[in-house]
């Protein structure tokens, strides 16, 4: 039987409450997306809003996290160590979190889709911060032999909050409206912020004793220097270039299927909300079952694999979009869900192995940050494409784009 007792509810060497604050933070990021992204899209589209007025909604809730790389040395450099040097930022940004959802209440149903956007992207800055100090906690706290067990639980449990999320966001917005579905969002959030209120965290990487973080600031000099070691290997670099790829159809992607969804195959929001919830569901089983096998095959290949199934899988919804069947609509669904949630675990395994414990932040909120303008990117190209060549040209871009980023995974690893 577990022992929850204080001195067991330390952040440090994989123990299960190590990993079960973890995983409860990535549900704390996911929730709230799938109520104001995945719920908020369907919702919008149903009541008749055109691709490029949810590319917009989508592109200012991307723009706190293609920023975040800007803040991210706040975090490495300042904290209040008596609360903890990540998990000061971490019950911070929750407490902010609530605070906006709560105006959010207010506002919601005087709302315009793009004042919608506005507010939620203050919410995602809020997120932002949390996100960025969860992944430097875990980069700090986890070895590298427990990275992708430990990826495979947070993002399956970030898929599973946008799961839940997209669930109760598309039945309450729908039934009840926009005030009642953030007031439930609201209550689970601060049910979720007991967790990491309750645990202990160390001023050092399992290993690196030495390297105790004694004060509430780090020079910005010495976090400089950190960062310039990171980027020093080539790993990191290639990196950089495989990001810029890897989200660019998948930001076409998003406010394309749904219009796709109402318009062509005739579904209504609830029954678009219905299928992606269990999509989303299997990808976070997907996502525990990648980070299991990560530790046990090279990290890389697997990500070659599934980028190369999702090119298939969006090469083929390009060239049959006119043929495509309700049943074969529900299989690209979940292959896009499944195989997206074993690209991140992968991916982010990998990025985390190259971030060091005093710059883990930055560094992190560095890859993060492209990866989210990589995404923005894809749904600023999106109306475009729509006009320029419908449904069929925009999924063949999709699949077209992720060709560079499957040649680039194999620059992800040592050369030794």
């Amino acid at each position: 039987m577990f022992n929850f007792s204080y001195e067991n509810r330390t952040l440090s060497a994989g123990s299960p409450w190590h990993l079960f604050c973890l995983s409860n933070l990535y549900f704390a990021q996911g929730l709230p997306n799938g109520f104001l992204f995945f719920a908020l899209n369907t919702y919008y589209a149903s009541q008749g809003a055109t691709v490029a007025e949810l590319a917009n909604f989508s592109f200012l809730l991307l723009l706190p996290w293609i920023f975040k790389g800007l803040f991210a040395p706040l975090i490495d450099c300042f904290t209040i160590r008596r609360l903890g040097r990540r998990r000061f930022w971490i019950l911070s940004s929750q407490i902010v979190t609530i605070i906006l959802l709560l105006l959010l209440i207010l506002l919601g149903p005087e709302l315009s889709i793009s004042s919608m956007g506005l507010v939620v992207m203050t919410v995602n800055f809020s997120i932002a911060f949390l996100d960025l100090s969860t992944d430097a906690l875990a980069a700090d706290s986890l070895d590298e032999i427990t990275l992708s067990k430990a990826n495979g639980l947070m993002w399956g449990s970030k898929i599973v909050g946008n799961a839940v999320g997209m669930f109760l966001g598309t039945a309450l917005f729908f039934t009840y409206g926009i005030s009642a579905g953030v007031a439930v969002l609201v209550v689970i959030m601060m049910i979720i912020f007991l967790v990491p209120l309750n645990s202990k965290e160390l001023d050092f990487k399992v290993g690196y004793e030495s390297l105790s973080f004694k004060k509430n600031f780090l020079p910005p000099l010495d976090l400089l220097k950190e960062i310039v070691k990171v980027f020093d290997d080539s790993r990191a670099r290639w990196a950089i270039v495989f990001i810029l790829f890897i989200n660019l159809g998948l930001g076409v992607f998003e406010p394309v299927y749904n219009k796709f969804f109402l318009e062509e195959l005739k579904w209504t929001g609830e029954m678009i909300g219905n299928v992606r919830t269990w999509s989303l569901l299997a990808g976070g089983a997907t996502g525990l079952l990648i980070g299991l096998l990560g530790t046990y095959y090279q990290r890389h290949l697997l990500l070659f694999l599934f980028i190369s199934i999702q090119i298939v899988v969006y090469g083929l919804l390009g060239l049959y979009v006119d043929q495509i069947t309700n049943s074969y609509a529900h299989l690209i669904i979940f292959a896009l869900d499944m195989t997206g949630a074993a690209i991140s675990v992968s991916m982010f395994a990998i990025f985390m192995s190259l971030c060091t414990s005093q710059s883990s932040a930055t560094n992190f909120g560095i890859f993060m940050a492209l990866l989210n303008l990589s995404n923005a990117t894809g749904n600023q190209i999106a109306p475009g494409l729509m006009e320029a060549y419908s449904f069929s040209g925009s999924f063949l871009f999709c699949s077209l784009a992720l060709i560079p980023a499957a040649l680039l995974t194999f620059k992800l690893v040592s050369s030794k």
